[in-house]
């Protein structure tokens, strides 16, 4: 469940979400992007996902390997962003793993470390016609506003 709700975190930009899925005293390892504490990480990464005009985090082959109060996950994660760049949106499109570690304190589970492994990525540039033309159905919303926050 913390795997799937970082990702959350990062789709509605909700720095809150973010921080109860980790242990205070965790470390992140981002490599050059950022290493350090969680609570840097979150400043960083929402920064970082907020520039985008926004963003889907897709998890899936998660496996879990628990031992006793502590344990591991390598999580397969889709990600894309929807970015402005000069007078176009691009999509960036990563294909990447995280490596979790967990502890479990007072009975609860949160992430005490976890980086991230980029497999592949690649940016095209796209047309939202459709999207910007499609009024049919409500649109996510990052931050608080979204439809979930109130469902």
């Amino acid at each position: 469940s913390c795997i799937f709700s970082v990702t959350r975190a990062f789709d509605r930009l909700d720095p809150e979400l973010m921080l109860q899925q980790f242990w205070p005293d965790a470390e992140v390892d981002y490599g050059v992007f950022y290493k350090g504490n969680i609570r840097g990480f979150v400043d960083v990464a929402m920064g970082f996902q907020g520039a985008m005009r926004d963003t889907q985090h897709l998890v899936g082959n998660v496996d879990v390997r628990v031992d006793g109060t502590s344990a591991q996950a390598e999580s397969y994660v889709h990600a894309h962003h929807v970015m402005q760049q000069n007078d176009g949106l691009f999509q960036l499109m990563v294909g990447a793993r995280y490596l979790s570690r967990f502890a479990q304190r007072n009975g609860e589970w949160r992430i005490v470390f976890q980086t991230e492994v980029l497999d592949w990525g690649r940016q095209l540039p796209i047309s939202e016609r459709w999207f910007e033309d499609n009024n049919e159905m409500p649109k996510g919303q990052r931050g608080r506003a979204d439809l979930s926050y109130r469902f």
